[in-house]
């Protein structure tokens, strides 16, 4: 080997060794899904070359800056507000980025951009960040009694209020999970609900989409249309059976929301006991055919109304002609005794 060539590998080896110009180590954020509400924290790692100075750290949500730090001006922090991405911009440095009450608008991909201000190097690295919307309020279930007996029919309603996106809504018998095309489970539509919502930035600057200029403002407001969605879910059991209420007597109904895809859920839990009684069933049956006769026990023969001609079933077939003619009454029985024999006497 030559001293030339030897000379030339040490010269690379050197310059391999040292930092030149702008080195990006990478991009820190959360590691896996956040909830909504939360706040996040993003950190930029990079080096810059000995005497070599920052010009600018950029960060992005998709194509659209939102947040820069540039050290020459004063404040060096400026954030360009957009939808669904909250800065704190007291908060963030060169590189640090804090993200406050995130909510699943927020989700997408962020980017980093560093430039260096002498040798003009400019780099970046990128994170996928993911928003749950857990459910912030448990579903309600509706028209479900406290008793029912073998032979009910179980016709209840789960709903979830007011959520973005909608949420999937499961019903779970004793444990038992009902599937979405089980025939007992019914889905019906979506109902949306649409509201403007008015976001403020105080203290902060917009920039001009025009000539990309920082123009400083006291306050920023923008309007919001938010769409949030109730989600219904039927359970329509025709006729409960004894393996429906256990060994415990009791029946246990849990509704769950969850978004799809989350792991985070609420559910709203109802238990109702087994009626030792008939079943609403069977009274509506006999309402309809009438009470039910107890074999045991004759049932009471009806007393004919005053001046009903039928014959009772007692004389329907004969029986004692004076018996029939006799008064009902004590006094009316002994005037007509006494006429009676008068009249027997006179002959």
């Amino acid at each position: 080997m030559t001293v030339e060539l030897v000379v030339h590998w040490l010269v690379v080896l050197s310059w391999a060794c040292t930092v030149h110009g702008l080195v990006m180590r990478g991009l820190e954020g959360p590691s896996q899904s956040v909830t909504r509400g939360m706040d996040i924290i993003l950190h930029c790692r990079y080096d810059l070359e000995a005497g070599d100075r920052l010009y600018a750290v950029k960060w992005f949500h998709g194509t659209r800056e939102f947040y820069r730090f540039q050290p020459e001006l004063q404040p060096p922090s400026r954030s360009f507000p957009i939808e669904d991405v909250y800065v704190d911009v007291e908060s963030s440095n060169a590189e640090k980025l804090v993200i406050r009450h995130v909510v699943p608008g927020t989700s997408g991909i962020y980017r980093c951009e560093v430039s260096a201000e002498e040798t003009f190097e400019t780099d970046y690295r990128e994170m996928n960040i993911t928003i749950e919307d857990a459910p912030l309020g448990d579903p309600v279930i509706y028209n479900i009694q406290s008793r029912y007996a073998i032979g009910d029919q179980l016709k209840i309603n789960c709903t979830s209020f007011d959520y973005r996106p909608a949420a999937r809504l499961q019903w779970i018998i004793n444990g038992k999970t009902k599937e979405d095309n089980d025939p007992e489970v019914t889905h019906y539509p979506t109902r949306w609900r649409s509201s403007t919502v008015e976001k403020s930035f105080p203290e902060q600057s917009i920039a001009d989409a025009t000539d990309n200029m920082i123009k400083s403002s006291a306050s920023a407001v923008t309007t919001t249309m938010v769409f949030e969605a109730s989600t219904t879910v039927g359970l329509h059991i025709k006729r409960l059976t004894r393996e429906h209420f256990g060994s415990g007597q009791q029946v246990t109904v849990v509704c769950t929301a969850s978004s799809i895809g989350s792991s985070h859920q609420r559910s709203s839990v109802v238990k109702a006991v087994m009626d030792e009684g008939i079943s609403s069933k069977q009274e509506k049956e006999q309402q309809q055919t009438g009470p039910l006769v107890n074999p045991l026990r004759p049932s009471a023969v009806p007393t004919p109304a005053a001046g009903d001609k039928r014959r009772s079933p007692q004389t329907s077939t004969g029986g004692c002609a004076a018996a029939q003619l006799l008064p009902s009454n004590p006094i009316g029985i002994i005037l007509t005794l006494t006429m009676a024999v008068l009249a027997a006497l006179s002959r």
